[in-house]
């Protein structure tokens, strides 16, 4: 299935594997050797994070700031990366002799389809500025979030682009009162990305009735791809891409 489709593929039985922020069990996450790592293994789809700088750049992380990934323990505490400029950013330098890349240098780094997480919704203007002329990039891309104001300004801004609303848990009424099926017709959303807990085969075949995928995270056992295949979800976010072909593989001789 592309990125412009917008229901499940039931023509077929495969399971998209998605590098998670790339293949992070090898390589300092969300860096252009990560994904590229995740893409020679086999990965036809990579996850990424967003988010905006001072000066109105895009940058692909996962947290608000860099503590977690810098190389030298000084560089903590120097604040949000929405509160720096680029070049303040890519002045710091991270582990293992990587440094933050732009959304722009990632898409031109990779080819495979991008599971794009926006992570501050103060993001979406510019995303939606950048792929102005970038048509090449809308066709590789899904929007995601944990957010559902962000999916909602995705409709708003970049109708085109596919949607999914990502979830830690099923029943969401903890997080989303308003419930799972309102949910995800308020946002648009062509695709739920739930956590394991409460995703059982019952809950992913409703969501293939109104006409959506469903994806299951993360996915870093072999006990879970088992699971994965037994519920019918169309694709899992790994953190290992490789070692998750193995265990696919191992799963589907184990129906056979």
């Amino acid at each position: 299935m592309t990125s412009t489709e917008t229901g499940p593929d039931t023509t077929t039985a495969e399971i998209t594997i998605v590098g998670h922020r790339g293949a992070m069990t090898h390589a300092l996450e969300n860096t252009i050797t990560a994904f590229q790592l995740a893409e020679q293994a086999g990965c036809p789809e990579i996850e990424l994070d967003l988010r905006p700088t001072a000066d109105g750049r895009i940058v692909v992380i996962h947290d608000a700031t860099m503590d977690r990934l810098v190389a030298d323990e000084a560089d903590r505490g120097i604040g949000k990366v929405a509160e720096m400029t680029l070049a303040q950013i890519q002045q710091v330098p991270l582990r293992d002799g990587h440094r933050l890349h732009t959304f722009d240098e990632v898409c031109e780094a990779t080819t495979a389809r991008l599971e794009v997480e926006i992570k501050d919704p103060a993001v979406m203007p510019l995303l939606a500025r950048f792929l102005e002329d970038r048509p090449d990039v809308v066709a590789r891309m899904r929007l995601t979030s944990f957010r559902a104001e962000a999916l909602v300004q995705a409709r708003e801004l970049l109708p085109q682009i596919p949607r999914g609303m990502i979830v830690h848990r099923l029943p969401v009424e903890d997080k989303h009162p308003e419930g799972l099926d309102s949910l995800l017709e308020r946002t648009g959303a062509s695709a739920l990305l739930c956590g394991w807990e409460g995703l059982t085969a019952e809950a992913v075949e409703a969501q293939h009735t109104a006409g959506r995928r469903v994806h299951g995270w993360p996915l870093r056992t072999p006990e879970q791809m088992t699971h994965a295949l037994e519920i019918g979800v169309d694709g899992t976010t790994a953190d290992d891409p490789q070692a998750a072909f193995e265990w696919y593989a191992q799963a589907r001789a184990g129906q056979g």
